[in-house]
């Protein structure tokens, strides 16, 4: 892995219409290293970023002549600006205006007043998205073009082929661990959590009888369930207590931030994973989020993750509960089966209980051990 590249590499366009709030966020940058580009509203935005593309946009919502809104949506359509991270400054935190947010393109948003703190991990985490992004696109393209290259020897193409899939395969691997370590960084328990989680949906898909090619998949996709949670503020998402609703209303974004975050790649593994993340906490009777789906409406890989992503969850110490017994575990899901639960990956996951058991006890291992026992278990 290329070691991160540092603030200065970065130029960040700040655009507010109040003078004082655009010096604060601009000696804020700053302070942090970044290079900064100012506009006083969304058409200067727009004018500074024709003269100067930036790394990223932070923006307040109200402007005049053009608001934070209006230059997402421009920003996005333009083929040149849009893979740009955007990210909307803002006082208000309903709804509406999240999901106004969303289908304009905005990355993420902060709410005033706004924690330098929080400021500083936002961007830092959007940036390095974006660079993931740039690099799985660029390797993919080189590869492309390698494989185009020699298709005239039909022998030299098809071995051609074969590494140019590998290597794809393992570029993808590649993003998805660079991008669930984003979202590690702010939790020690979650790249434990991911892991397990991973081969118990893996294990309940093969007794689903998905095949080889979903089975695999939904082993190296999942665990980007919830990348999202890079956007969750930290008071959030460490709390040791219940959530307020205004909290769990924010806690729950990180679905949606999630399917922002892996875009409209048109890798499959990519595919499968957006659809996970935005899907994993949605319920068969459809009293979940962010949706409300119900039932067989409910993607297939996302009712497969629900049910090893709550089993870990329970069975693990968190900062507001202890670990639950294995078999009180069980017994839950069981009891959750047509509510909570597709009731045939509970029954799938409750045949292979064994192997769920077998599983966590490998996760228990040193890291060494228990990469050479999954191996040839596999």
């Amino acid at each position: 892995m290329t070691e991160e590249p540092k603030p200065e590499h970065y130029c960040i366009l700040i655009a507010d219409d109040l003078p004082s709030n655009l010096a604060y966020f601009d000696e804020a940058l700053r302070t942090f290293g970044y290079r900064t580009i100012t506009a006083q509203d969304g058409q200067e935005a727009l004018e500074r970023i024709a003269e100067q593309v930036p790394d990223l946009v932070l923006s307040d919502v109200n402007m005049p002549r053009m608001d934070g809104f209006q230059l997402s949506l421009r920003i996005k359509k333009d083929t040149r600006t849009s893979e740009i991270p955007v990210i909307l400054v803002t006082a208000m935190d309903d709804r509406e205006s999240l999901a106004k947010g969303l289908s304009s393109g905005v990355d993420d948003f902060l709410i005033k007043p706004v924690n330098l703190s929080e400021l500083q991990a936002r961007v830092r985490n959007l940036l390095l998205v974006r660079d993931y992004r740039r690099h799985m696109r660029r390797y993919t393209t080189e590869l492309e073009e390698q494989v185009a290259a020699r298709t005239a020897d039909l022998k030299q193409a098809f071995d051609q082929l074969k590494l140019a899939n590998d290597q794809l395969r393992h570029a993808s691997l590649d993003t998805i661990r660079r991008l669930s370590t984003a979202a590690e960084y702010r939790d020690a328990d979650t790249a434990a959590h991911i892991w397990r989680m991973s081969t118990y949906s893996s294990a309940i898909a093969r007794q689903l009888g998905m095949g080889d090619e979903f089975t695999d998949a939904i082993l190296y996709a999942s665990p980007m369930h919830d990348v999202g949670k890079i956007g969750t503020p930290d008071n959030i998402l460490l709390k040791p207590g219940a959530f307020d609703p205004e909290e769990k209303k924010i806690m729950q974004q990180h679905t949606l931030i999630g399917e922002s975050i892996l875009g409209d790649s048109d890798h499959p593994l990519l595919q499968m994973a957006r659809t996970i993340a935005g899907g994993h906490h949605e319920r068969w009777d459809g009293s979940g989020y962010p949706r409300g789906l119900a039932g067989e409406g409910i993607p297939i890989s996302a009712r497969v993750v629900a049910v090893a992503d709550v089993y870990d969850a329970l069975t693990t110490q968190r900062v507001y509960k202890p670990a639950w017994s294995s078999e009180k575990a069980f017994e839950l899901i069981r009891e959750s089966a047509g509510t909570h639960f597709d009731p045939r990956c509970v029954e799938a996951f409750l045949e292979i209980r064994d192997k769920i058991l077998d599983l966590q006890q490998i996760h228990r291992r040193k890291p060494k051990d228990r990469n050479l026992i999954l191996a040839k278990g596999k």
